[in-house]
C-alpha cells in the first residue's frame, strides 16, 4: 500500500529538517511525497536553497504521514490561521503526525500536542510546555501517533523511526546502511550539557533574537480567541456543534445511518437489510449515549457508546456506529465526536475502558482512532462478507483509567 508523506515547505525553513527526512522517505519504493505551502511559487529556506512545492494546501490530498520541519520561518506561522487549520485537518486523518526541530511548535500552536510527549530543538525546548505538551529530553520521542524529533540532525534518527514504525526495523535499518549512517562527530559539543560552557554562552547569544521573536509570537497566539484555537483539545478551527441527540433528532439520525449503509457499506459490518433498529440505538440506557455533529444546523456525523450490562462487564463500554459525512470529510468532525466520547466517558463512574471494532481495510478510520488513543488487540481474519470477498476486522481499545 503506498503510503503518502506530506511536508511543508515555507519560507525561511530549515534546510535539514527537510532535507535528511526527505531523503530517507524517497528510499521508500511505495512512498508517495508531496511538498505543501499556500502557492506553488519557490520558497527559499534559511540556507537561501529554492524548494519547489508540489501543491498547494487548499489542492494537495491529505496524507498518511505529516511532517512539519522547522526553521526561523515557523514563526509567523504560529499565528497564521490558513496555515494552522491546514495541519489540524491533515493532523486528523494522518495515520502519522510528526516534526522535526521547531516544527513542533507549529503543531502546538495547532492544538495537537496537548497531553502528549514530544521535543523540539534544545533552546526552544521548554516552550514547548505552552501548548499544553509534555517536555521530553530525547533525539525522538513517540507518543502513539505523534512522533517528534529534537534539532536539525535528529531528523535522520526520526526519519529511521518512522520507517520502522511503517515497514518495520529491517526497512529502516536496509534505508541506514544505504546512506551509511554511522555518526562519529569529530566534537562532543552537540548537546548543552556536553558542550563547553563558552560555546554554550555564544550559541545562546547568538539565537537571543530568534528566540525573543518566537516567544513574542506565541504571546499573540495566546491571545487569539479560543473559538479560533483552542488550545486544550486537538480540533479543526471549523468545530462542528457536537451534542448529544434527543427524540426530535431521530429522523435525521435514521436519514444519515440510512445513507451510510447504503452509500457506504464497504466500512461497516452492518448491512442495509440486516434487521436492526434505525432509530437512535442507546436511548433509556444507562450510562450510554449517541452523539451527532451538526453543521448550520444539518446532521452531518453521528457515534454511539454504550455501557455493557452485565453485572461482571459494567467496567466495559462499546463504541459502535460512527458516521461522518462524506461531504464534510477532514473537517475534523470525526475527531470532535470522539474527544467529546472520551470527555464524558472519563465522568462515568467504574468504567474502565472502550473497545470496538472496525474492517481492517478503513485505514482513515483506524488512523483517526489510534491518533486518539486507541491500539489494536486483535484481528479475526474474514470475519465481514463483501459480497464475493472477505475482509478481516480489527479489534482496538482504549483504558480510560487502571
Amino acid at each position: 500500500m503506498t503510503i503518502t508523506v506530506g511536508f511543508l515547505v515555507f519560507p525561511g525553513i530549515q534546510l535539514l529538517d527537510l532535507a535528511g527526512p526527505y531523503e530517507i522517505f524517497s528510499a521508500l519504493s511505495d512512498g508517495d511525497i508531496h511538498l505543501f505551502w499556500k502557492t506553488r511559487e519557490p520558497v527559499a529556506c534559511s540556507a537561501g536553497m529554492r524548494f519547489y512545492p508540489t501543491t498547494t494546501l487548499g489542492e494537495g490530498p491529505l496524507v498518511d504521514v505529516l511532517c512539519i520541519p522547522g526553521g526561523v520561518g515557523i514563526n509567523p506561522l504560529l499565528c497564521d490561521e490558513e496555515v494552522r487549520g491546514w495541519v489540524q485537518r491533515q493532523g486528523s486523518a494522518a495515520q502519522f503526525v510528526t516534526s522535526v526541530c521547531t516544527g513542533a511548535l507549529l503543531l502546538g500552536a495547532a492544538g495537537l500536542l496537548a497531553g502528549r510527549r514530544a521535543t523540539t530543538h534544545w533552546r526552544y525546548h521548554d516552550l514547548l510546555a505552552e501548548f499544553g505538551a509534555i517536555p521530553v529530553k530525547e533525539r525522538v520521542v513517540r507518543d502513539g501517533n505523534l512522533i517528534t524529533g529534537g534539532g536539525v540532525t535528529a531528523g535522520i534518527d526520526f526519519g529511521l523511526v518512522l520507517v520502522a514504525a511503517l515497514r518495520g526495523q529491517a526497512a529502516a535499518e536496509e534505508i541506514q546502511l544505504a546512506l551509511e549512517y554511522a555518526p562519529e562527530p569529530p566534537f562532543q559539543a552537540g548537546r548543552p550539557e556536553d558542550a563547553p560552557k563558552d560555546i554554550l554562552e555564544v550559541v545562546r547569544r547568538r539565537t537571543e533574537a530568534l528566540r525573543a521573536e518566537r516567544e513574542r509570537m506565541m504571546g499573540a497566539w495566546r491571545k487569539i480567541p479560543p473559538s479560533l484555537c483552542d488550545k486544550s483539545q486537538r480540533h479543526d478551527l471549523r468545530t462542528p456543534l457536537v451534542r448529544e441527540l434527543r427524540q426530535d433528532d431521530d429522523p435525521a439520525y435514521r436519514s444519515l445511518w440510512r445513507d451510510a449503509l447504503q452509500q457506504h457499506a464497504q466500512y461497516f459490518r452492518t448491512a442495509a437489510g440486516d434487521d436492526v433498529p434505525a432509530g437512535i440505538p442507546t436511548r433509556g440506557a444507562e450510562d450510554s449515549f449517541t452523539l451527532g455533529a451538526f453543521e448550520k444546523n444539518a446532521l452531518v456525523g453521528i457515534i454511539s457508546l454504550e455501557r455493557d450490562r452485565g453485572v461482571k462487564l459494567r467496567h466495559k463500554a462499546l463504541l459502535f456506529r460512527m458516521f461522518v459525512a462524506p461531504d464534510v470529510a477532514g473537517r475534523g468532525v470525526g475527531k470532535s465526536l470522539l474527544l467529546e466520547v472520551l470527555s464524558r466517558a472519563q465522568g462515568i463512574d467504574d468504567l474502565r475502558y472502550i473497545h470496538l471494532t472496525v474492517l481492517e481495510r478503513n485505514q482513515r478510520a483506524r488512523a483517526l482512532y489510534r491518533s486518539l488513543g486507541f491500539v489494536d488487540f486483535a484481528l479475526e481474519p474474514e470475519a465481514v462478507r463483501m459480497d464475493a470477498d472477505y475482509v478481516g476486522e480489527v479489534q482496538m481499545m482504549q483504558f480510560l483509567r487502571r
